[in-house]
């Protein structure tokens, strides 16, 4: 996450860990803003001051986590003169690294899809997927320059491949871990991606 530069932000940043930790305990839906208070160490007015409803607090735990991950991409050093496939095989390993890492917050973004959606916040869920849509075609983006550049709407395409595909792999590893299976398949939609990233350049 950034880090905070004021007094404000700080507090801010501590009531977004707390909630992470209270959700990954209970849920999404089994969180009520005391605990999540409780949980960061800071009075429930305080919570209230900076977050003024449950919403606008997990709007913020979202783009925390998202901007984390995005920190993480952005310091993975692609070599010079790499090639497509080679930009993609690194994007996607880093994205399973960051998704191996954070198993309990992976359960917590799933429920936050459905609470959403429940509860008539549909733009929530959007803004979540629209997020990790934009994350991983600015950094297609980023690694597909030279000669095998590919235009914005193929790294569009991409990147909501990528998405579908890591989110079946999330599912299957949070139902049954197994990081067997999980490379196998993570190998696999990377040589699946690569097909269709030639596909799209032709």
């Amino acid at each position: 996450m950034k880090k905070p530069t004021t007094k404000s932000d700080q507090t801010r940043a501590q009531i977004i860990d707390g909630a992470l930790r209270a959700m990954s305990k209970t849920g999404v839906i089994g969180t009520t803003t005391r605990q999540i208070a409780t949980e960061a160490g800071v009075q429930l007015a305080t919570l209230h001051y900076h977050f003024d409803s449950k919403s606008a607090l997990l709007v913020a735990v979202l783009e925390a986590y998202i901007d984390d991950m995005a920190a993480r991409l952005r310091r993975q050093q692609v070599k010079s003169g790499a090639d497509l496939d080679d930009g993609i095989e690194q994007l996607l390993l880093g994205i399973w690294r960051s998704v191996m890492r954070t198993k309990s917050i992976q359960i917590v973004q799933y429920e936050l899809t459905l609470y959403a959606l429940r509860e008539g916040a549909e733009w929530l869920a959007e803004r979540q997927y629209a997020a990790y849509h934009r994350l991983y075609h600015e950094h297609l983006m980023s690694i597909t320059q030279g000669p095998r550049q590919l235009p914005a709407a193929a790294c569009d395409a991409l990147a909501r491949f990528i998405l579908a595909g890591v989110d079946g792999l999330i599912l299957q590893e949070l139902a049954k871990p197994s990081r067997a299976r999980s490379k196998r398949g993570i190998d696999a939609l990377i040589a699946a991606t690569q097909a269709y990233a030639h596909q799209l350049a032709q």
